[in-house]
């Protein structure tokens, strides 16, 4: 058997000594962005290689995609048919253009057939389009997993947004119309901002954060201040979420200088108040709560609005988290007139617009904020509809606040009462089968870690 030749691209790779693939997939994908920003090809900047791949091309003998082609010879220099071959007359020839200036012959007959191609690959681009319905049928796919995502178990929300992405993803390449590609990239944030709320309610908070970076990714390049708005408002909450406030308020205060719309305005106030009540300013809660409660709802915009749903901000939702926010202050009285509040609303709705999210979470605020008052009794009481919701409905931030109500039943005041110790032995088993539970492979021990 003939022994296997050595391509130039493995010798050059080797010569610059990044032939490993852990010293080889920075420098892709460094070089990938800098040609995206010099094309303005955001695609292009995304561009990644796995270790397989890159195996595979040092062997030789293929052809990688466009994208992979023109990374490859900005870095080495060659064109890929000299990349992928041999070594040997053709790497000497590479070594004697370095010293020996070259002027490439070019007749006429080169630049007549030139233009005629590049028009006729224009001719062929300007015709690449996708029709507007297809476009409009994975707005209103969207749309409506938005908009009864409080109806729904978080994995079956993620499961749909994740396939409309994937969907999106396929059809980017079908169109070169800057208006459709503008609004293919704003149906991407949006789903991978949809991804991020499922992802937080199932219990991963770095898949939450990823995919909220992924979505302003998406419409950075557009330059989309509404989902833009909504990200920077999903970055604080998940920052003080993990113990960072001061971070959070940079964040918050980045979107509250973008946001236009009544619902953004109002999500981020209270979203600005849960972190002033993280870093214990009681204050500037109450500022941030009055100012939410004047924001102007006749301002819309096409995504905290048209969207709507999880990417909304309805009255019971703000009521919610300000009574959130009066907890974490422990002010028990107005966190207990917060969550009544927020109950009122949600359960004012017709049943095909309750949102069992909001009404949960808010049940168990209103509990922590009676056992600040000292009345168990109550908080047992109001606990009771909680305790009835099915394991794929109880999300992690409804755990996170029983995990509130489970120590706050340990002060001195309430851990010698036997209401206190059955109902915190309740909530711990309730909490083991959550929604994070029910994904295959989650060790019931993880949950709520």
């Amino acid at each position: 058997m003939a022994e296997e030749q050595e391509t130039l691209l493995r010798k050059l790779a080797r010569d610059e000594r990044i032939e490993s693939y852990a010293l080889f997939h920075p420098r892709y994908e460094q070089t990938a962005r800098r040609l995206g920003e010099r094309n303005q090809d955001p695609r292009l900047s995304r561009e990644s290689v796995g270790s397989r791949q890159w195996t595979r091309w040092l062997r030789g003998g293929i052809t990688p995609q466009p994208y992979a082609c023109l990374i490859l010879e900005e870095i080495f220099g060659q064109p890929l048919e000299r990349l992928m071959a041999p070594t040997g007359t053709r790497q000497e020839e590479r070594t004697s253009s370095l010293s020996v200036v070259q002027h490439p012959h070019i007749t006429e007959e080169d630049l007549l057939m030139t233009a005629h191609d590049a028009a006729s690959h224009a001719g062929d681009a300007a015709s690449m389009s996708l029709t507007a319905e297809a476009i409009q049928l994975l707005r209103t796919q969207l749309r409506g997993l938005a908009r009864c995502y409080h109806q729904r178990p978080a994995a079956e929300v993620f499961v749909g947004a994740r396939t409309i992405r994937d969907t999106i993803e396929r059809r980017m390449p079908l169109t070169h119309r800057p208006s459709q590609s503008a609004e293919l990239y704003l149906l991407a944030g949006q789903a991978c901002a949809l991804l991020a709320s499922a992802a937080f309610d199932l219990g991963s908070q770095e898949a939450a954060e990823t995919l909220t970076i992924a979505a302003l990714a998406y419409v950075r390049p557009i330059d989309h201040a509404p989902l833009t708005a909504w990200c920077g408002g999903n970055l604080a909450l998940l920052a003080y979420w993990d113990g960072r406030p001061a971070e959070a308020l940079e964040h918050v205060k980045a979107a509250q200088a973008i946001a236009t719309s009544g619902t953004a305005k109002r999500r981020l106030h209270g979203v600005a108040a849960r972190t002033y009540a993280h870093l214990g300013m009681p204050e500037q809660v109450r500022y941030e709560l009055e100012a939410a409660q004047e924001v102007d709802p006749s301002i819309r915009d096409d995504h905290h609005d048209d969207m709507g749903g999880e990417f909304g901000f309805s009255l019971e939702r703000a009521a919610m988290s300000a009574g959130s926010s009066w907890l974490l202050v422990s002010d028990g009285g107005r966190a207990v007139d917060a969550s009544s509040q927020a109950l009122n609303l949600v359960r004012s709705r017709p049943e095909t617009e309750k949102s069992v999210k909001v009404e949960m979470e808010a049940t168990a605020d209103l509990a922590l904020a009676q056992l600040l008052n000292s009345d168990i009794e109550s908080a047992v009481t109001t606990l009771g509809p909680v305790f009835q919701l099915p394991p794929e409905q109880r999300v992690d931030g409804l755990l996170a606040r029983l995990r509130c109500v489970r120590t706050q039943l340990t002060v001195p005041a309430l851990q010698r009462r036997r209401e206190a110790s059955e109902l915190g032995h309740y909530i711990e088993g309730f909490s083991r089968d959550s929604a994070r539970s029910t994904l295959p492979g989650v060790p019931r021990s993880a949950i709520g870690n």
